[in-house]
């Protein structure tokens, strides 16, 4: 009886750490720092520079801006790697950069993933301008440089570039300029009236009609609005969490 009661509990202990150690090693994890270097592709000066690059853009565009490496996905799709990287320690809105390189060329990955507001900040088009800079270091294996264009590139295009009251006023402004241009033009015009036939315009004796005919001069052409795709950022679900962002392979 005594036996027993010790295999249960000896297995009851076992299972309880079975499964506090389980989440930790299945899912990459951060601590909060903004470069998380697991691969060792920088020196020690470089991730404080990188770290210092993307706090000062982070502070700026309120969100937090990572980069992550590794050399394993663990089994993980890059997607759910780069998504599962900053699910936690990390503010609502951030975006993260993921380089894997497992030493196979051609099978290397990386993901831009966003979360939070991130996601309506950066756009599919502009996840596309980012991954189109960053790729050329990434394919050099320049890793430090790659990190540095995504940093800057991601602060870049998260900044308003244009205030909601920018285009009222400038319609606003070209409408005053327009109509004080007609009001000087109109001026300096002959005041004339309108005659209602033809033949008022015509002087005697300048025109002959010796043929008249009548021609279809005009056609009518109906359109139909075609209506365009969103330009917003597209997302999926991991954890039960939402996300954006896209990535491949170089």
């Amino acid at each position: 009886m005594k036996m027993t009661k010790r295999v249960c509990s000896l297995l009851f202990v076992i299972a309880i750490l079975f499964v506090a150690i389980l989440p930790a090693s299945a899912q990459p994890t951060s601590d909060g720092r903004l470069v998380v270097d697991n691969a060792g592709f920088y020196t020690s000066d470089q991730v404080l520079a990188l770290t210092e690059l993307a706090k000062t853009a982070g502070e700026k565009q309120k969100c937090d801006i990572i980069i992550y490496t590794t050399r394993d996905l663990e089994g993980y799709s890059a997607q759910s790697y780069a998504d599962y990287a900053h699910i936690k320690n990390y503010n609502d809105a951030s975006v993260l950069l993921l380089i894997c390189d497992n030493g196979v060329e051609g099978d290397r990955d990386y993901h831009i993933s966003t979360h939070g507001d991130c996601i309506k900040k950066l756009k599919d088009s502009e996840i596309d301008e980012i991954k189109e800079a960053i790729l050329p270091y990434l394919k050099s294996g320049n890793y430090y440089d790659a990190a540095k264009e995504f940093i800057d590139k991601s602060a870049y295009y998260m900044q308003p570039h244009l205030k909601w009251y920018m285009l009222p006023l400038a319609i606003l402004i070209g409408f005053v300029i327009a109509m004080l241009i007609m009001s000087a033009i109109r001026s300096k015009l002959k005041t004339v009236a309108m005659q209602r036939g033809a033949a008022s315009y015509v002087r005697s004796g300048s025109m002959n009609v010796t043929q008249s005919r009548d021609t279809y001069l005009y056609s009518t052409v109906s359109r139909t609005r075609r209506e365009k795709s969103s330009s917003g950022s597209s997302t999926h679900s991991t954890g039960g969490d939402s996300f954006g962002g896209s990535g491949g392979k170089f």
